[in-house]
């Protein structure tokens, strides 16, 4: 009888063990798993937002458009660019390839094609048309140089086509990039043959959906230009910028200054019919509201969330870009800007939660790149600043190739930080073509503000690892790229202007390696997301692998190097 006890509760004993081997196993298997998948993911993209912008106007945000995301969601605080050019066509490219410009492609906004000898933008195919636009049979654009998958693409290709993808935005490569090949339609506002309407391509369609006709037709371009542009604060409040009227910013045709309010039916009266007028849009808080807008008419329209397999709606706000240029970002109309961004992300995310489902979507929020302070504004504060003067350079670089290998047109393109050559001329010369891209780097390492050259030879044969030199590589392509990679020393702005000194330079621009240009914002939020912040550094080209484990699939093909971000889930 003793025996039989013993035995019992041995067996019991063994089975309870078993049992909390089981439970403490599913306990870590839980832990381990990777959010829900969502009915929809959301990718908004603010072209050349920095990281700071979150904290440098928080006193005047809602608490519903970044501070909710902030608050709620998973803030990655230490998120760089891992390329150059730091410029918008690679940065759309990258977030949603998971891949730098030498394996996507899409090493700028434009690039210098050997084949035909002419500068080609990113998105141009004089293979399709415009559809929709007012002239007839305007040259379109497409996802055509676009060398790698997207998510999108692996999202549609992974569905049987089941899921839906639409892209929004004012720029053509910030919705035609993110779509990446296969979206269902990518829409972009067109002022240069319309009046300011969203059109499409025959890439995606041979017309309009009737709830696209039907919103152009509401003139709401027309209606918002109709308008005054003034200060959502009085200006006192805006002390987080510099003074309104200052030196160091562009003025609009028709202003004495560069300075609140911006009355556009009068500088309407300038432009004298010309379509240009409505690019002026783009420079406004107002294209930020009408491209909010037309996505939430997307979202409805297209039904996107609102199936069973996962849709994406794939949001660009290209406004702050055009005033970031114009203005600087440490102008009080870059800051008006993001307030009413801000007031536009708490109308996005307050229509998602009551149409869509507050547990039913993911969003991120990022940006394609940083930008340089204006460098006059640093020359004036006593911060080390330059220009970087790319006629002169062309000129002195020409005069000293002409006396060392004779006096022929040796270059074929000098912009965007690279020098192509005439390789060309430089076979029928007898020449080494890895001896003359060397000659031009040593020479353009000596030209004040250039900080270091790189010949395409020597970026497919060496390996470099850390530092500007990998980020260049990163961004090499050996069929798209030049001959000569620059590198300019911090805080000098590449321009083609001769005249203009120093002291007077307005407006800005980015493109390098530096962390003003490299370092943005990366906020998740949504189902599935926990809330809190990481320190870890991070790349853009990290979102697609990331998406890629939270939705079950397969990786785009250009994410080689692709890592996830793990804190999303995992605590």
């Amino acid at each position: 009888m003793k025996k039989n006890v013993l035995h019992r509760a041995h067996r019991l004993g063994m089975q309870a063990m078993l049992t909390g081997a089981i439970i403490f196993t599913a306990g870590l298997v839980a832990q381990q798993k990777g959010p829900e998948v969502p009915k929809l993911v959301v990718g908004v993209v603010v072209d050349q937002m920095r990281f700071d912008y979150l904290y440098k106007y928080q006193d005047h945000y809602t608490q519903g458009g970044f501070k909710r995301l902030l608050g709620e969601g998973y803030n990655f605080k230490n998120t760089h660019y891992n390329y150059i050019p730091t410029v918008t066509a690679a940065g759309h490219a990258s977030i949603y390839t998971g891949a730098v410009p030498g394996v996507h492609g899409v090493v700028g906004n434009s690039w210098y094609e050997r084949s035909s000898k002419e500068v080609v933008s990113n998105v141009g195919d004089p293979k399709v048309q415009l559809t929709g636009s007012a002239v007839a049979n305007p040259e379109g654009r497409s996802p055509a140089r676009l060398l790698s998958t997207t998510i999108s693409d692996q999202l549609r290709l992974g569905t049987n086509f089941k899921s839906k993808v639409v892209s929004v935005s004012l720029k053509d490569r910030g919705a035609i990039l993110p779509g990446g090949r296969t979206a269902n339609a990518a829409y972009w506002h067109d002022w240069e043959s319309s009046p300011g309407y969203f059109v499409s391509s025959t890439y995606y369609m041979e017309e309009l959906p009737a709830w696209v006709t039907a919103f152009n037709q509401e003139e709401r371009t027309d209606k918002y230009l109709s308008q005054t542009w003034k200060p959502l604060l009085p200006l006192s409040e805006y002390d987080e910028s510099a003074p309104d009227d200052n030196p160091f910013e562009v003025r609009l045709r028709g202003k004495e200054t560069p300075t609140f309010p911006y009355d556009y039916e009068e500088i309407r009266k300038l432009f004298e019919g010309d379509t240009e007028f409505y690019h002026l849009l783009w420079g406004t808080p107002f294209g930020n509201t009408l491209l909010k807008d037309f996505a939430l008419e997307a979202r409805r329209q297209e039904k996107l969330g609102q199936g069973r397999a996962t849709d994406m709606l794939l949001i660009s706000f290209s406004a702050p870009d055009i005033v970031g240029h114009t203005f600087g970002p440490h102008s009080v109309e870059l800051q008006d800007i993001y307030l009413r961004l801000d007031r536009d992300l708490e109308d996005l995310l307050s229509t998602l939660d009551r149409e869509v489902g507050s547990g039913n979507y993911l969003l991120f929020l990022t940006s394609d790149h940083g930008v340089v302070p204006v460098v006059s504004y640093l020359h004036d504060k006593k911060v080390s600043a330059g220009l970087a003067v790319l006629p002169k350079y062309r000129q002195d670089l020409s005069f000293y190739l002409s006396q060392t290998y004779g006096a022929f047109e040796w270059i074929s393109y000098f912009g965007n930080e690279q020098i192509y050559l005439d390789r060309d001329l430089i076979a029928q010369r007898g020449l080494s073509l890895p001896e003359v891209q060397q000659t031009v780097a040593d020479f353009m390492r000596k030209q004040p503000g250039v900080r270091d050259a790189l010949t395409a030879t020597s970026l497919q044969q060496v390996e470099y690892t850390e530092g500007i030199r990998a980020l260049l590589q990163r961004g090499f392509h050996p069929g798209r790229s030049g001959d000569v990679l620059l590198n300019y020393e911090p805080a000098y702005l590449p321009t083609g202007n001769f005249r203009t000194p120093l002291s007077q330079y307005q407006g800005t621009s980015h493109s390098t390696g530096y962390p003003y240009d490299t370092q943005v914002p990366l906020i998740w939020f949504g189902k599935g997301i926990r809330q809190g912040s990481s320190v870890r550094r991070v790349n853009p080209t990290d979102i697609a692998p990331t998406l890629a484990l939270i939705l079950n699939l397969q990786m785009p093909n250009g994410a080689v190097g692709g890592t996830t971000l793990y804190e999303l889930w995992e605590r």
